[in-house]
Protein backbone atom coordinates (compact mmCIF):
# COMPACT_ATOMS: atom_id res chain seq x y z
CA UNK A 1 0.00 0.00 0.00
CA UNK A 2 1.24 3.99 -0.62
CA UNK A 3 0.46 5.88 2.08
CA UNK A 4 -2.07 8.78 0.77
CA UNK A 5 -0.34 11.67 2.58
CA UNK A 6 2.84 10.15 0.53
CA UNK A 7 1.06 10.00 -2.86
CA UNK A 8 -1.99 12.43 -3.15
CA UNK A 9 -5.09 11.12 -5.66
CA UNK A 10 -3.55 14.23 -8.33
CA UNK A 11 -0.12 13.11 -8.22
CA UNK A 12 -1.34 9.20 -8.63
CA UNK A 13 -3.24 10.49 -11.88
CA UNK A 14 -0.45 12.21 -13.08
CA UNK A 15 2.40 9.40 -12.58
CA UNK A 16 -0.26 6.75 -14.78
CA UNK A 17 -0.20 9.53 -17.22
CA UNK A 18 3.47 9.61 -17.33
CA UNK A 19 3.80 6.07 -17.37
CA UNK A 20 0.87 4.65 -19.84
CA UNK A 21 2.84 5.68 -23.23
CA UNK A 22 5.44 3.02 -22.00
CA UNK A 23 3.42 0.21 -21.37
CA UNK A 24 4.27 -0.39 -17.40
CA UNK A 25 3.62 -3.99 -16.83
CA UNK A 26 3.92 -3.94 -12.90
CA UNK A 27 2.03 -1.97 -10.06
CA UNK A 28 3.35 1.36 -9.35
CA UNK A 29 5.26 0.38 -5.86
CA UNK A 30 6.63 -2.50 -7.76
CA UNK A 31 8.13 -0.27 -10.24
CA UNK A 32 9.32 1.98 -7.96
CA UNK A 33 11.27 -0.91 -5.93
CA UNK A 34 12.32 -2.82 -9.10
CA UNK A 35 13.62 0.57 -11.00
CA UNK A 36 15.53 1.29 -7.97
CA UNK A 37 17.76 -1.60 -7.92
CA UNK A 38 18.03 -1.75 -11.61
CA UNK A 39 19.24 1.98 -11.73
CA UNK A 40 21.29 1.86 -8.46
CA UNK A 41 23.07 -1.42 -10.38
CA UNK A 42 23.59 1.01 -13.53
CA UNK A 43 25.33 3.77 -11.01
CA UNK A 44 27.02 2.04 -8.15
CA UNK A 45 30.35 2.18 -10.06
CA UNK A 46 29.83 5.98 -10.53
CA UNK A 47 27.76 6.64 -7.62
CA UNK A 48 30.14 8.45 -5.27
CA UNK A 49 31.44 10.82 -8.22
CA UNK A 50 27.40 11.67 -9.65
CA UNK A 51 26.56 12.83 -6.04
CA UNK A 52 30.04 14.61 -4.51
CA UNK A 53 27.29 16.36 -2.46
CA UNK A 54 27.01 13.85 -0.28
CA UNK A 55 30.73 13.90 0.16
CA UNK A 56 31.15 17.67 0.50
CA UNK A 57 27.87 18.73 2.64
CA UNK A 58 27.03 16.05 4.87
CA UNK A 59 30.00 14.89 6.67
CA UNK A 60 29.24 18.10 9.29
CA UNK A 61 25.33 17.31 9.54
CA UNK A 62 26.14 13.60 10.32
CA UNK A 63 28.19 14.93 12.88
CA UNK A 64 25.46 16.60 14.48
CA UNK A 65 22.92 13.44 14.06
CA UNK A 66 25.54 11.24 15.67
CA UNK A 67 26.21 13.56 18.68
CA UNK A 68 22.44 13.57 18.89
CA UNK A 69 22.80 9.55 19.43
CA UNK A 70 25.83 9.99 21.57
CA UNK A 71 24.22 11.49 24.42
CA UNK A 72 23.21 8.49 25.25
CA UNK A 73 25.14 5.16 24.40
CA UNK A 74 23.80 1.75 25.39
CA UNK A 75 25.70 0.38 28.48
CA UNK A 76 25.84 -3.22 25.79
CA UNK A 77 27.50 -1.10 23.00
CA UNK A 78 25.99 -0.16 19.58
CA UNK A 79 24.07 -2.48 17.45
CA UNK A 80 23.97 -0.95 14.47
CA UNK A 81 21.82 -1.56 11.28
CA UNK A 82 22.67 0.73 8.00
CA UNK A 83 19.54 0.37 6.00
CA UNK A 84 20.12 1.17 2.61
CA UNK A 85 23.36 1.37 2.88
CA UNK A 86 24.92 2.24 -0.78
CA UNK A 87 28.17 2.88 -0.74
CA UNK A 88 28.61 2.93 3.18
CA UNK A 89 28.56 6.82 3.54
CA UNK A 90 26.42 6.61 6.83
CA UNK A 91 28.59 3.83 8.29
CA UNK A 92 31.56 5.28 7.63
CA UNK A 93 30.70 8.55 9.49
CA UNK A 94 29.46 6.36 12.47
CA UNK A 95 32.67 4.87 12.47
CA UNK A 96 34.95 7.83 12.17
CA UNK A 97 32.49 9.35 15.08
CA UNK A 98 31.75 6.69 17.73
CA UNK A 99 34.57 4.92 19.87
CA UNK A 100 35.68 1.93 18.03
CA UNK A 101 35.01 -0.15 21.36
CA UNK A 102 31.47 1.35 21.40
CA UNK A 103 30.49 -0.94 17.78
CA UNK A 104 29.53 -4.44 19.17
CA UNK A 105 27.66 -5.40 15.50
CA UNK A 106 27.53 -3.63 12.18
CA UNK A 107 25.03 -4.67 9.56
CA UNK A 108 24.85 -2.90 5.78
CA UNK A 109 21.82 -3.96 4.27
CA UNK A 110 20.91 -2.75 0.71
CA UNK A 111 18.93 -4.38 -1.78
CA UNK A 112 21.22 -3.43 -4.65
CA UNK A 113 24.20 -6.12 -5.22
CA UNK A 114 26.27 -3.83 -6.63
CA UNK A 115 26.04 -1.12 -4.48
CA UNK A 116 26.18 -3.36 -1.34
CA UNK A 117 29.63 -4.40 -2.90
CA UNK A 118 31.12 -0.91 -3.25
CA UNK A 119 30.16 -0.62 0.65
CA UNK A 120 31.85 -3.88 1.48
CA UNK A 121 35.34 -2.38 -0.23
CA UNK A 122 34.98 0.80 2.39
CA UNK A 123 33.69 -0.63 5.25
CA UNK A 124 35.42 -3.64 5.80
CA UNK A 125 38.91 -2.23 6.08
CA UNK A 126 37.34 -0.23 8.86
CA UNK A 127 35.79 -2.99 10.89
CA UNK A 128 36.49 -6.23 10.16
CA UNK A 129 33.48 -7.65 11.72
CA UNK A 130 30.81 -5.65 9.68
CA UNK A 131 28.21 -7.98 7.80
CA UNK A 132 26.44 -7.21 4.70
CA UNK A 133 23.28 -8.41 3.54
CA UNK A 134 21.18 -7.58 0.37
CA UNK A 135 18.25 -9.77 1.05
CA UNK A 136 15.32 -9.37 3.59
CA UNK A 137 15.47 -12.86 4.79
CA UNK A 138 18.76 -12.36 5.61
CA UNK A 139 18.05 -9.45 8.55
CA UNK A 140 14.69 -11.43 9.82
CA UNK A 141 16.23 -14.26 10.75
CA UNK A 142 18.85 -13.24 13.17
CA UNK A 143 15.74 -12.79 15.41
CA UNK A 144 14.19 -9.83 17.08
CA UNK A 145 15.15 -6.35 18.87
CA UNK A 146 18.60 -6.52 17.71
CA UNK A 147 19.30 -3.15 16.79
CA UNK A 148 19.80 -0.04 19.18
CA UNK A 149 20.99 2.50 16.25
CA UNK A 150 19.19 2.51 12.91
CA UNK A 151 20.88 4.97 10.27
CA UNK A 152 19.51 5.88 7.16
CA UNK A 153 21.00 8.56 4.33
CA UNK A 154 18.49 9.84 1.26
CA UNK A 155 16.76 6.81 1.36
CA UNK A 156 13.28 7.08 2.42
CA UNK A 157 12.39 9.08 -0.96
CA UNK A 158 13.11 5.71 -3.01
CA UNK A 159 10.83 3.75 -1.05
CA UNK A 160 7.49 3.08 -2.63
CA UNK A 161 5.77 3.45 1.04
CA UNK A 162 8.16 4.54 3.82
CA UNK A 163 6.02 4.12 6.30
CA UNK A 164 5.19 0.03 5.62
CA UNK A 165 8.90 -0.10 5.47
CA UNK A 166 9.57 1.43 9.17
CA UNK A 167 6.74 -1.18 10.23
CA UNK A 168 8.63 -4.22 8.76
CA UNK A 169 12.05 -2.86 10.59
CA UNK A 170 9.87 -2.07 13.97
CA UNK A 171 10.74 -5.52 15.41
CA UNK A 172 14.31 -5.72 14.68
CA UNK A 173 14.80 -2.77 16.83
CA UNK A 174 14.77 -2.27 20.53
CA UNK A 175 12.87 -0.62 22.70
CA UNK A 176 14.79 3.17 23.04
CA UNK A 177 16.35 2.33 18.99
CA UNK A 178 17.66 5.88 18.15
CA UNK A 179 17.05 6.64 14.45
CA UNK A 180 19.40 8.56 12.63
CA UNK A 181 17.67 9.77 9.06
CA UNK A 182 20.20 12.50 6.96
CA UNK A 183 19.09 13.97 3.88
CA UNK A 184 15.43 13.97 2.97
CA UNK A 185 13.80 16.01 0.52
CA UNK A 186 11.71 18.94 2.00
CA UNK A 187 8.12 19.44 0.76
CA UNK A 188 7.61 22.29 2.75
CA UNK A 189 10.59 24.34 1.00
CA UNK A 190 8.17 24.03 -2.50
CA UNK A 191 5.19 25.31 -0.53
CA UNK A 192 7.25 28.41 0.69
CA UNK A 193 6.83 31.19 -2.32
CA UNK A 194 10.42 32.84 -1.59
CA UNK A 195 12.06 30.09 -1.46
CA UNK A 196 10.58 28.62 -5.24
CA UNK A 197 11.17 32.43 -6.38
CA UNK A 198 14.99 32.38 -5.68
CA UNK A 199 15.61 29.45 -6.58
CA UNK A 200 13.92 30.09 -9.69
CA UNK A 201 16.30 33.07 -9.89
CA UNK A 202 18.97 31.92 -9.36
CA UNK A 203 18.46 28.54 -11.99
CA UNK A 204 17.59 31.96 -14.68
CA UNK A 205 21.36 33.77 -13.45
CA UNK A 206 23.31 30.24 -13.95
CA UNK A 207 22.00 29.23 -17.22
CA UNK A 208 23.85 31.47 -19.66
CA UNK A 209 26.93 31.14 -17.35
CA UNK A 210 26.40 27.39 -18.12
CA UNK A 211 26.08 28.31 -21.69
CA UNK A 212 29.63 30.36 -21.77
CA UNK A 213 31.40 27.82 -19.67
CA UNK A 214 34.02 25.53 -21.61
CA UNK A 215 33.33 22.63 -18.11
CA UNK A 216 29.68 22.50 -19.26
CA UNK A 217 30.29 22.10 -23.53
CA UNK A 218 33.42 19.45 -22.27
CA UNK A 219 30.99 17.47 -20.58
CA UNK A 220 28.24 17.68 -23.12
CA UNK A 221 30.92 16.63 -25.80
CA UNK A 222 31.85 13.63 -23.58
CA UNK A 223 28.21 12.34 -23.51
CA UNK A 224 28.06 12.94 -26.94
CA UNK A 225 30.99 10.59 -27.56
CA UNK A 226 30.06 8.48 -25.61
CA UNK A 227 32.78 8.96 -23.06
CA UNK A 228 30.26 8.41 -19.74
CA UNK A 229 27.10 6.12 -20.42
CA UNK A 230 23.74 7.41 -18.87
CA UNK A 231 22.63 4.86 -16.10
CA UNK A 232 19.00 6.08 -16.83
CA UNK A 233 19.37 4.66 -21.04
CA UNK A 234 20.64 1.35 -19.56
CA UNK A 235 18.21 1.10 -16.86
CA UNK A 236 15.21 1.61 -19.75
CA UNK A 237 16.77 -1.15 -21.47
CA UNK A 238 16.92 -3.16 -18.41
CA UNK A 239 13.13 -2.27 -17.54
CA UNK A 240 12.02 -3.69 -21.17
CA UNK A 241 14.50 -7.09 -20.37
CA UNK A 242 12.97 -7.57 -17.39
CA UNK A 243 9.42 -7.35 -18.24
CA UNK A 244 8.67 -3.82 -16.04
CA UNK A 245 7.48 -1.86 -18.88
CA UNK A 246 6.62 -2.94 -23.07
CA UNK A 247 8.66 -0.07 -24.35
CA UNK A 248 12.11 1.77 -23.09
CA UNK A 249 10.55 4.05 -20.04
CA UNK A 250 12.44 7.96 -21.17
CA UNK A 251 14.92 9.75 -18.65
CA UNK A 252 12.04 11.22 -16.81
CA UNK A 253 10.31 8.45 -15.94
CA UNK A 254 13.38 6.65 -14.95
CA UNK A 255 13.97 9.73 -12.52
CA UNK A 256 10.34 10.03 -11.43
CA UNK A 257 10.43 6.23 -10.39
CA UNK A 258 14.06 6.42 -8.89
CA UNK A 259 14.00 9.43 -6.98
CA UNK A 260 10.39 8.61 -6.05
CA UNK A 261 9.59 11.31 -3.49
CA UNK A 262 11.37 13.44 -4.82
CA UNK A 263 9.37 17.31 -6.27
CA UNK A 264 9.98 17.11 -9.55
CA UNK A 265 8.62 20.68 -9.59
CA UNK A 266 5.46 22.68 -8.85
CA UNK A 267 3.82 23.56 -11.87
CA UNK A 268 1.79 26.93 -11.71
CA UNK A 269 -1.51 26.82 -9.51
CA UNK A 270 -0.69 23.19 -8.35
CA UNK A 271 -0.39 22.29 -4.21
CA UNK A 272 2.91 21.71 -3.24
CA UNK A 273 1.73 18.63 -1.46
CA UNK A 274 1.14 17.02 -5.12
CA UNK A 275 4.58 17.30 -5.84
CA UNK A 276 6.38 15.17 -3.66
CA UNK A 277 8.74 15.75 -1.07
CA UNK A 278 8.17 15.00 2.85
CA UNK A 279 7.20 17.53 5.62
CA UNK A 280 8.52 16.30 8.64
CA UNK A 281 5.19 17.30 10.78
CA UNK A 282 3.38 14.52 8.40
CA UNK A 283 6.24 12.16 8.83
CA UNK A 284 5.69 12.47 12.79
CA UNK A 285 1.84 11.70 12.04
CA UNK A 286 2.31 8.83 9.96
CA UNK A 287 5.25 7.15 11.67
CA UNK A 288 2.54 7.03 14.57
CA UNK A 289 2.98 7.13 18.29
CA UNK A 290 5.72 4.57 18.65
CA UNK A 291 8.48 7.17 17.18
CA UNK A 292 9.23 10.57 19.11
CA UNK A 293 10.99 13.39 17.40
CA UNK A 294 14.07 14.20 18.99
CA UNK A 295 16.30 16.73 16.54
CA UNK A 296 15.71 18.23 13.12
CA UNK A 297 17.22 20.56 10.71
CA UNK A 298 17.07 22.09 7.52
CA UNK A 299 18.93 22.98 5.36
CA UNK A 300 20.02 23.72 1.46
CA UNK A 301 17.90 27.00 0.73
CA UNK A 302 18.10 27.59 -3.00
CA UNK A 303 16.95 23.82 -3.81
CA UNK A 304 19.39 21.27 -4.56
CA UNK A 305 22.83 23.54 -5.11
CA UNK A 306 25.16 22.97 -2.11
CA UNK A 307 25.59 26.49 -0.69
CA UNK A 308 29.24 26.56 -0.06
CA UNK A 309 29.96 26.46 -3.93
CA UNK A 310 27.02 29.30 -4.79
CA UNK A 311 29.09 32.78 -5.61
CA UNK A 312 28.76 35.50 -2.82
CA UNK A 313 25.54 37.08 -4.02
CA UNK A 314 23.32 33.61 -3.98
CA UNK A 315 25.03 32.65 -0.68
CA UNK A 316 23.95 35.84 0.59
CA UNK A 317 20.28 35.08 -0.22
CA UNK A 318 20.57 31.25 1.05
CA UNK A 319 21.35 32.48 4.54
CA UNK A 320 18.67 35.37 4.34
CA UNK A 321 16.22 32.54 3.98
CA UNK A 322 17.34 30.32 6.14
CA UNK A 323 17.10 33.01 9.14
CA UNK A 324 13.29 34.40 7.55
CA UNK A 325 12.13 30.51 7.24
CA UNK A 326 13.95 28.29 9.37
CA UNK A 327 12.08 25.26 9.22
CA UNK A 328 12.07 25.04 5.08
CA UNK A 329 15.01 24.38 3.69
CA UNK A 330 14.94 22.05 0.38
CA UNK A 331 16.11 18.79 2.43
CA UNK A 332 16.40 18.10 6.10
CA UNK A 333 17.35 15.47 8.08
CA UNK A 334 16.13 14.23 11.31
CA UNK A 335 16.52 11.83 14.83
CA UNK A 336 13.51 9.45 16.16
CA UNK A 337 13.48 7.47 18.95
CA UNK A 338 11.61 4.45 18.70
CA UNK A 339 9.52 3.79 22.25
CA UNK A 340 7.33 1.00 21.29
CA UNK A 341 5.37 1.00 24.97
CA UNK A 342 3.75 4.53 23.50
CA UNK A 343 2.31 2.92 20.75
CA UNK A 344 -1.42 1.72 20.51
CA UNK A 345 -0.31 -1.50 20.46
CA UNK A 346 2.26 -1.69 23.05
CA UNK A 347 1.59 -1.40 26.96
CA UNK A 348 -0.95 1.67 28.10
CA UNK A 349 1.95 3.68 28.88
CA UNK A 350 1.49 6.58 26.61
CA UNK A 351 1.90 10.04 27.81
CA UNK A 352 0.00 13.20 26.76
CA UNK A 353 2.11 15.87 24.08
CA UNK A 354 3.12 17.99 27.04
CA UNK A 355 4.53 15.16 29.04
CA UNK A 356 6.46 14.18 25.81
CA UNK A 357 7.90 17.74 25.44
CA UNK A 358 8.80 17.93 28.93
CA UNK A 359 10.74 14.30 28.53
CA UNK A 360 12.58 16.38 26.48
CA UNK A 361 11.19 15.28 22.73
CA UNK A 362 10.42 17.43 19.95
CA UNK A 363 6.71 17.68 18.95
CA UNK A 364 6.35 18.96 15.37
CA UNK A 365 4.84 22.33 16.73
CA UNK A 366 8.26 22.65 18.59
CA UNK A 367 10.51 22.25 15.91
CA UNK A 368 12.17 25.78 16.30
CA UNK A 369 14.33 24.25 19.66
CA UNK A 370 15.48 21.10 17.97
CA UNK A 371 18.59 21.96 16.17
CA UNK A 372 16.95 24.73 13.62
CA UNK A 373 19.61 27.19 13.44
CA UNK A 374 23.00 24.61 14.11
CA UNK A 375 24.53 25.12 11.50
Amino acid sequence: MITDDLLSKDRMDALASFLAPFGPRRPLGELVYRVNQLFHACEAADYDRRHSEIHEQLPGVWRQLIGVAATSPPAEGWTILDFGCGTGFASLQLLQALPATSIRRLVCFDPSPEMLARCRRKVAPQFACAEFASDHAELWGAGSRQFNLLATNSVLHHLPDPFATLRELEPQLSPGCIWLAGHEPSRRYYANAACRQALSAYRRSQKWRRRLSARHWLRRLRSWLGGRKSPAAETARRCVATGLFAAPPSPGVIDRLVDFHVPHGVPRGADAASCGGFDVESLHQGLGEAWALEWFHSYSFLGRYYEASLPPYWAGVARRLADDYPLDGATFCTAWRFEPARSPHGPDTQDTPRQREDAGHASPGNLTVWGVGRR
